[in-house]
């Protein structure tokens, strides 16, 4: 069975965001510092990973990782 959604996002979005997802679950639960996030998740550019991190969530690693601390406590 096929499932018919249409999503407005291309590719390269779409990969972006999976890939950012697994950052943001690898800063929150294990010990990675961002450059460890960066290189596990696909990226081989420090400097592009930060560039797609803040244009998906908003922040840097750092500051999501400090958010999510502050949050959790």
């Amino acid at each position: 069975m096929f499932l018919n959604i249409k999503v407005k996002k291309t590719f390269s979005r779409f990969l972006i965001e999976v890939r950012i997802a697994n950052a943001c679950k690898l800063l929150f639960q294990d010990d990675f510092n961002a450059s460890e996030c960066c290189y596990s998740c696909g990226y081989n550019n420090l400097s592009n990973f930060h560039k797609h991190f803040k244009s998906v969530t908003g922040m840097t690693p750092l500051e999501f990782r400090k958010n999510m601390l502050n949050t959790a406590n």
